[in-house]
């Protein structure tokens, strides 16, 4: 049970709203955050409620109840079942979880964590309520409508809500950015004032065991490339596709796989990478992939491609945990962490570059070589991304 809901008066003691999630909830990068800050968390040192609202109320999720809820979002396989899965799941958690009035809330917690981005008004007004009294921090993810606007295509009536969450990622206490780049982000281009505090802790992929057999050479089969993510302008799905066309247009024998959900905001990018797939057998795109479906894409495939820009990636050290190196591309902060260790930087992201890339790496001597690199034992913890949360969650 929840330490609020024993009625313990504790100095320090952690409320982290997943609103957004239980609105909305899908599974990717942010995803796999939350549910490792829920299965990590360090409840020893700093206790700590996961909260979701229902109805009027909320209910009060222990870490490992609230680590219950992403295992079964990312188990199942498509947006439909993600929503059906996790309503079932909160239905469950009505049963055995405390259940308190919003009036009871802010006198619970000495301190107030938004763990995820959110555009939804109830999160954004209920972080302001609570900034008024405790210290808040924030999680800060990658893409800026000022460094990425192509990702941003807002539905109309929805920009307040989306000005307010940057305006309260500015002010708040303190803001935990998942890499370098996000954090200079933050700071030069949302001008969050450098006296706050503003930290960098890097997620894990230690959530993926070490494979235990490494991949044998299947020089009877081309070799395959693998990019999974969705199909964001600023991930080049579409400069790939050309590029690899490009390669094959002029004799290399290679697979390229899509793994991916399309893009919700630029459906140009949807039909180029469908077109392709249907023109050509070496082209495949898989849209709805269960999160056992990625593994095996992961462990299978020869090369793993990062392109673009990425204010993190886990796909990254996913891949190297599961023995399959990396090949990366433009602002790439996990490539960058496992170069010389399962990681390798591509020159540049010129059209000529990454056409060359697929024509030397075809090769499966040269893919085997670069396997050799692979030091799956190196990605960064999880266990140290959450205690550095925590411990910014508590000042």
């Amino acid at each position: 049970r929840s330490h609020a809901a024993q009625g313990c008066h504790l100095m320090t003691h952690v409320g982290i709203d997943l609103g957004q999630f239980v609105s909305d909830p899908y599974t990717s990068g942010i995803q796999r955050v939350l549910q490792y800050l829920a299965c990590e968390w360090p409840s020893d040192e700093i206790p700590a409620d996961f909260v979701i609202p229902d109805g009027r109320d909320f209910l009060l999720l222990s870490p490992s109840q609230a680590a219950g809820l992403f295992d079964v979002a990312f188990a199942a396989t498509d947006g439909d079942d993600v929503r059906r899965v996790v309503q079932e799941m909160v239905e469950r958690l009505r049963r055995e979880s405390p259940r308190v009035r919003p009036s009871e809330l802010l006198s619970m917690y000495s301190s107030w964590l938004l763990p995820e981005v959110s555009y939804n008004s109830e999160v954004l007004s209920r972080l302001e309520l609570f900034a008024s009294t405790m210290p808040c921090t924030m999680i800060g993810y990658d893409a800026l409508p000022m460094t990425d606007p192509a990702n941003y295509r807002f539905i109309p009536g929805s920009a307040a809500q989306v000005s307010e969450y940057f305006r309260l990622l500015t002010g708040v206490d303190s803001v935990v950015c998942i890499s370098d780049y996000s954090r200079s982000a933050i700071l030069r281009r949302l001008r969050r004032h450098p006296s706050l505090t503003t930290i960098v802790a890097h997620p894990g992929g230690d959530h993926v065991p070490i494979a235990q057999d490494q991949q044998t050479t299947r020089s009877e089969s081309p070799v395959t490339f693998l990019r999974v993510g969705t199909m964001e302008a600023r991930k080049q799905p579409v400069e790939l596709v050309r590029a690899f066309q490009k390669a094959r247009a002029h004799g290399t024998e290679a697979r390229l796989v899509f793994v991916g959900a399309p893009s919700a905001s630029d459906f140009a990018i949807n039909e180029a990478i469908d077109e392709a797939a249907r023109g050509d057998d070496a082209i495949e795109w898989i849209h709805d992939a269960s999160d056992a479906e990625v593994a095996r894409w992961q462990q299978d495939a020869d090369i793993f491609l990062s392109f673009g820009i990425e204010g993190y990636g886990i796909p990254v050290l996913e891949s190297i945990r599961r023995g399959t190196p990396v090949l990366f591309g433009g602002i790439q902060p996990a490539g960058e962490l496992m170069i010389g260790k399962g990681a390798r930087r591509v020159e540049d992201t010129r059209p000529e570059t990454i056409t060359a890339m697929f024509d030397s790496f075809a090769d499966r001597t040269e893919s085997v070589r670069l396997r050799d690199e692979l030091r799956p034992e190196e990605v960064p913890s999880w266990r140290d991304f959450t205690r550095t949360v925590a411990r910014a969650a508590v000042g």
